[in-house]
């Protein structure tokens, strides 16, 4: 062996072999052991990795929550720990972390509403930290809204609800009621006296709002005699008659030789003198006078339309256009119902196409065209255009300007527009609940109401809320209306058809909001059906109701026996609709169900529509107020349909014109402006049949025909509801306050 690989140790006296020398030394060595030359792992980790505290109520009280934090090493591991921010904390922090599992204690104090994230950290030696998320919400303590001004409320955090406490009897307190006086507790009840509303006035309403307190509303016009009498109102002793001038018209002129008119208050026959106007001039015939003892007058001819339309021939049929509105030049826009653009001032040579697109509805408010759903895209706008040029003036996007209604409500849509005064207008929204399904349930409606002034602003919104609209079967209103200072009514009913157009079914619920949109009333009809209403000099008519309503209170005023239907109401009469197919029409004493008249069909003739206006006939002294409707004479070939007028005082005839048309549709729309009529016909369904003309919207999804006629000295009466749709332009609207007077 060589001393290159040979190992030797002297001990004294021997020479020792390498290899002995290292057992030697292996041997010894436990017993010059040093633990901080060993490595060791102290491996640690949370089980879970993330936790969360269950939410609870911001009440400043701790609740804890036990975690598990494992040591993997072989020995206990000395720790640092990152505190989480507060209102979460570790308790009892450990220094050092035995191997194996140890028990933590997290503690949440929530003082304050919201959800929160936090962290717990822990490092030992050189490791990366190991970390903790940790999750905890606190919900506001509910605000608790005592149901009386007689008790508190505070919520309890252990009964988990609002508790309510009594204040003691005797405690003054508010009714919230403009309606009591001298209120004080009584078993916590605020019960006081009713207030006074007698203004001394028997002209008058007295009723008395909850908000506004006492309301001194216009009560219905007094009665005249049908004849010479007139109705007026003493504010000292109520109703009574009044002669009207002395040469007023009270009966026809039977001949040359006998007229009657009214002289100091009675009607009577006298012999008209020679000249004498027998027949006063009509849009088709000229005036007739007396000659020698004879009416002597052209006879009628034929009325021609001037323009005419019919979209059902327009790119074939395609262009579904069922509606117009007239302005009071006679220009004519026509619109349909999301399905064609609206065309502004079809009859004029400014007609035009809307450049933007389709709109659901389009009333005429002023020198403005208001649509609704306009632009289509998004639902939920009321734009007003200007119908010469096609310019928006103002919109009002229900969702941008009322993103609270969304929070209850999704795919919001306009429902109806009704005109309250020349600077106001409210709108009544419709749409879809929330719901999580994908597709939720379209029978399923919330209604709101806004309040827009003339620029496009909203004076106010609220939700309208009320059981029947809760249940899915559609709650639609049907009809809505305004009177002369602003009061909105609703007539809401449940849907009979699952799709457009809608056909109303039982209860009908009526409700009234005043100009500023404070409820005034409401009241539940379990067998009308919905339809359209007209209001009048204090008087409130559902079309199929058999009972007029006061409408300061929505008590009943009188009742007929049949429907109402779509009246038109004069500043003496209110006269209901005809029947197409009858063969005579009625007019009634205003806010009476005292029948003053029957206008009865002579020969084979019968009412062809049910449409009426009433129009001002412009005669040789003055005025007239007639009723317009459409007859039909199978007896005359050439000319079978006659617009005739009928004089709204006692019933007579005042003319009959022959129009020249060969119509598809008996007419199914008409609005007049000055010395001209626009009308509408041919709207027929699917089947091929008029359609639901009733129902809402009315026709849609057909393509009608239009046209115009010159009707020299006819224009819009200043009378209190003069329309059956609406007003002027559709607007819903009690044109003027009521005056009492002859017509």
């Amino acid at each position: 062996m060589t001393e290159s690989w040979q190992v030797h140790s002297r001990i004294p006296g021997r020479l020792v072999p390498g290899w002995l020398v290292l057992v030697a030394v292996g041997v010894s060595l436990p017993a010059c052991r040093d633990d901080r030359l060993e490595q060791t792992t102290n491996q640690l980790r949370f089980v879970p990795d993330a936790v969360r505290f269950e939410p609870v109520f911001a009440d400043g009280r701790a609740r804890r929550l036990e975690v598990v934090i494992i040591n993997d090493g072989r020995s206990s591991a000395p720790v640092t720990w990152q505190q989480p921010d507060e209102p979460i904390s570790l308790l009892d922090a450990p220094d050092v972390l035995p191997v194996g599992e140890s028990q933590l204690t997290l503690e949440f104090v929530p003082r304050t509403a919201g959800r929160l994230s936090r962290t717990l950290s822990v490092t030992t030696g050189g490791s990366r930290p190991v970390v903790l998320s940790i999750d905890a919400s606190a919900r506001p303590i509910p605000a608790c809204t005592p149901t009386s001004t007689c008790a508190t409320a505070a919520f309890d955090l252990t009964l988990q609800r609002c508790v309510e406490q009594n204040l003691p009897d005797g405690t003054t307190c508010d009714p919230q009621s403009a309606c009591i006086t001298g209120a004080t507790c009584q078993a916590g009840r605020c019960i006081g006296a009713p207030k006074s509303c007698d203004d001394g006035n028997k002209c008058t309403i007295d009723v008395c709002n909850a908000t506004l307190g006492c309301e001194f509303l216009p009560a219905p016009p007094c009665p005249g005699d049908g004849k010479c009498m007139q109705g007026v109102c003493d504010p000292g002793t109520g109703c009574g008659l009044e002669a009207v001038p002395d040469g007023t018209t009270c009966g026809t002129v039977q001949s040359c030789r006998a007229a009657e008119i009214c002289i100091e208050g009675q009607c009577v026959v006298r012999d008209p003198p020679e000249g004498y106007v027998c027949a006063q001039a009509s849009p088709c015939q000229d005036r007739g006078v007396c000659v020698n003892d004879t009416c002597v007058r052209p006879p009628p001819t034929a009325l021609v339309a001037r323009w005419s339309f019919d979209s059902a021939t327009v790119d074939g049929g395609a262009v579904q256009l069922h509606d117009f509105v007239m302005e009071p030049t006679g220009a004519m826009t026509l619109g349909g119902f999301f399905q064609t653009p609206v065309v502004l001032r079809a009859n004029t040579e400014q007609a035009k196409v809307t450049p933007l697109g389709v709109s659901r509805r389009c009333i005429l408010w002023g020198p403005r065209l208001v649509c609704a759903d306009y632009p289509a895209s998004p639902n939920g706008r009321v734009t007003a255009i200007d119908p010469g040029t096609g310019a928006t003036q103002w919109s009002f996007d229900v969702r941008s300007e009322r993103p609270d209604f969304l929070m209850v409500a999704s795919q919001i849509f306009l429902a109806r527009l009704v005109v309250q005064t020349s600077d106001r207008m409210a709108a009544l929204f419709e749409a879809y609940p929330n719901s999580t399904s994908s597709n939720p349930n379209t029978q399923c409606r919330r209604y709101f109401m806004v309040t827009l002034d003339a620029q496009g602003h909203a004076i106010n919104g609220q939700r309208i809320e009320d059981p029947l609209l809760d249940v899915c079967n559609h709650p639609h209103p049907y009809g809505v209306a305004a009177d002369a200072v602003g009061n909105v009514f609703i007539a809401f009913s449940p849907t009979t058809s699952q799709q457009a157009p809608l056909k109303p079914g039982t209860p009908t619920l009526l409700m009234s909001y005043t100009r500023d949109g404070v409820f005034r009333w409401k009241l539940t009809d379990p067998s009308m059906p919905g339809g359209e209403l007209a209001v009048a000099r204090g008087l409130l008519y559902p079309e199929n109701g058999t009972v007029a309503l006061l409408a300061a209170t929505g008590a009943p005023a009188f009742s007929l026996p049949s429907a109402l239907g779509r009246i038109v109401v004069s500043d003496a009469r209110f006269i209901p609709a005809p029947v197409a197919g009858a063969q005579s029409i009625s007019g009634y004493e205003a806010g009476l169900n005292t029948l003053r008249w029957t206008h009865q069909l002579q020969g084979g003739e019968r009412f062809w529509s049910d449409q009426l206006r009433l129009a001002s006939w412009r005669v040789t002294q003055g005025s007239r107020t007639v009723a317009l409707t459409f007859v039909e004479n199978p007896a005359d070939p050439l000319t079978p349909i006659w617009l005739r007028a009928i004089h709204v005082n006692d019933g007579s005839e005042a003319f009959s014109c022959p129009l020249l048309m060969m119509p598809r549709t008996p007419t199914q729309l008409f609005e007049l402006g000055a010395n001209t009529m626009g009308l509408m016909e041919g709207a027929l369904n699917e089947s091929g049949g008029p359609g639901c003309g009733k129902c809402d919207p009315p026709f849609a999804g057909s393509s009608a025909a239009f046209r115009q006629f010159v009707l020299p000295g006819i224009g819009v009466p200043a009378e209190p509801w003069i329309g059956t749709f609406g007003g002027p332009g559709h607007d819903h609207r009690e044109e003027v306050p009521a005056s009492v007077g002859p017509n």
